[in-house]
């Protein structure tokens, strides 16, 4: 039963893990995310946890400023 549970739990934690590591969806150097107001560098780890449908794409920090978004705390954009 516990070799069965744990599983369940690793194959729960490779699927989450695929869902959330996804590719960006646009070849932009920045890339907002519409549900947070914030952007970020195209490489950084909060777009790989970004829903496709929120992904804005920029081409420059001007464009995103201009669009009123705030940069990320984490890359600092």
């Amino acid at each position: 039963m516990k070799k069965i549970f744990a599983l369940i739990i690793i194959a729960l934690t490779l699927t989450t893990a695929v869902v959330f590591a996804a590719p960006p969806l646009f070849d932009t150097p920045y890339i907002g995310n519409a549900y947070r107001k914030t952007f970020h560098k195209r490489d950084c780890e909060s777009v790989l946890q970004m829903n496709y449908k929120n992904q804005v794409p920029f081409n420059s920090r001007e464009e995103a400023f201009a669009a009123g978004y705030s940069p990320c705390g984490n890359c600092k954009p």
